[in-house]
């Protein structure tokens, strides 16, 4: 015998199909959804650069002092707008070191030493932090200070002065030609950094 269902029996069935039915479109978009094409960030790029493949030569020419360079960079004196003011070239990396020279016969070196500090703390505004070093080498007439510049917007990241406090005093100030961001440019201020100490620690008067 075939039972027959009510009225409200079958709206209960029919309920379930709805539902059922909601639930595989829901099901199917989903997976359809999946298919389509989601935009995920790209990871920030850096710098590759192969320190190990970093070689030094000395540098040439008629100056008051003497140190060895990358020879990724090049030296330029051709814009300088005092003798022995020369610029060190990182074409490929958009990097400056400018080099400035003064003779103290004709300049006094506690003025030398503050208008460098100022130079440098006119950065402190763009820089989270200046961490100081001092340079003091007796054997070759080196004392000096050198100031890194760490924070995300600091163009400038590196500078140093140098003198024998008789005769020479020779500043130094390293600027990325880009917009600074060195958070994403911490590997090349590193190798930069790193030739830099070399720079230094080949330096002496002639």
């Amino acid at each position: 015998m075939k039972k027959q269902r009510t009225k409200g029996e079958k709206g209960k069935v029919n309920s379930k199909n709805s539902g059922r039915n909601s639930l595989i479109i829901l099901i199917c978009f989903f997976f359809f959804s999946c298919g389509e094409n989601v935009y995920v960030p790209k990871p920030r790029g850096y710098f590759r650069i192969d320190i190990q493949d970093t070689t030094y030569t000395p540098l040439k020419g008629k100056y008051p002092y003497f140190f060895e360079h990358s020879t990724r960079a090049y030296i330029d004196s051709l814009r300088r707008q005092e003798k022995y003011w020369i610029n060190l070239e990182y074409p490929d990396l958009n990097a400056t070191l400018h080099i400035t020279y003064k003779n103290m016969d004709t300049n006094n070196l506690t003025d030398l030493i503050n208008d460098s500090r100022t130079l440098v703390f006119k950065q402190i505004v763009k820089a989270d932090d200046v961490l100081e070093s001092h340079i003091l080498d007796t054997a070759t007439h080196l004392y000096g200070k050198i100031y890194e510049l760490v924070g995300n917007d600091a163009a400038c990241s590196f500078q140093f002065w140098v003198t024998d406090r008789q005769k020479h005093f020779l500043r130094g100030s390293l600027y990325l030609n880009q917009v600074p961001q060195n958070d994403s440019l911490a590997p090349l201020i590193t190798y930069l950094k790193k030739d830099m100490m070399h720079l230094l620690k080949t330096f002496k008067w002639n």
